[in-house]
């Protein structure tokens, strides 16, 4: 799997998506496609209420818009009492915290609410990945200053939580499950926030249950983040399914 930055056919704008492609399995999509296809995005899964994603959205408006204002001199008194207020609205209405476990995986499950990506968690960045021929998982985000943690630079951490993230698209994408068992990361120049960033994840090797996941992330030509990941077929059990347990790692579909 080459380590190029480049992604040749992908068009910034949107693509189509593939019918019956929910798997996100390269296999599945040259049985459609053929070996050669332009780069799939993972497909979107359909919300159960429209509203809340409208507050997750209107969430991460406050967040970008809240981040960095110290010493900024703008006034927030009025933004604060209203922010109380909707929290004070909302509060009373939500189950506990182990209730709404339970009750997100007797729907789709973790990937709306996971911190990468998700459509339902508002500390997410909103990144979209998609599957490309070459077996390798492949996305394109500018992180913005929520996510700093050196001057100007993105935070150590959240560049291992996209990896690792995306690691498990990667798996999925070669049809290999699995959770992470060993991990190991090199920051190998600042990683900028306010740029677009290339994430890119693949399989490297195989070994009965034992799965070896490469990551990397660019600005532009640049490496920063390189990644190795090692994930052991394993299960968890399902909150609120006694009898159930998940085999499915971190951006499993």
């Amino acid at each position: 799997m080459a380590n190029d930055t480049d992604t040749p056919g992908i068009s910034r704008g949107p693509l189509p998506r593939i019918p019956g492609v929910d798997a996100f399995q390269l296999k599945t999509v040259r049985e459609e496609l053929g070996d050669r296809f332009d780069p799939v995005p993972v497909a979107e899964l359909p919300t159960p209420d429209p509203d809340l994603d409208r507050a997750v959205a209107e969430l991460r408006r406050l967040r970008e818009s809240i981040a960095g204002l110290a010493h900024s001199g703008v006034e927030l008194g009025d933004v604060a009492d209203s922010l109380a207020r909707a929290a004070d609205l909302l509060e009373p209405r939500v189950p506990d915290p182990r209730k709404r476990l339970e009750n997100m995986w007797s729907g789709a499950g973790s990937r709306r609410a996971n911190p990468v990506g998700g459509q339902e968690n508002p500390i997410a960045p909103p990144v979209l990945f998609y599957g490309c021929d070459d077996g390798s998982v492949w996305a394109e985000e500018t992180l913005g200053i929520a996510y700093q943690g050196p001057p100007g630079c993105v935070h150590g951490g959240i560049s291992a939580l996209i990896i690792d993230h995306m690691m498990g698209f990667a798996n999925h994408w070669a049809d290999r499950y699995g959770m992470t068992a060993h991990y190991e990361i090199d920051y190998r120049s600042p990683t900028p926030l306010l740029q677009p960033l290339s994430f890119r994840s693949w399989v490297a090797e195989i070994d009965g249950r034992k799965t070896w996941t490469h990551a990397t992330i660019h600005a532009g030509d640049r490496l920063c983040v390189e990644a190795r990941g090692l994930f052991l077929e394993a299960s968890v059990p399902v909150p609120g399914q006694p009898d159930e347990r998940s085999t499915v790692g971190d951006g499993g579909a």
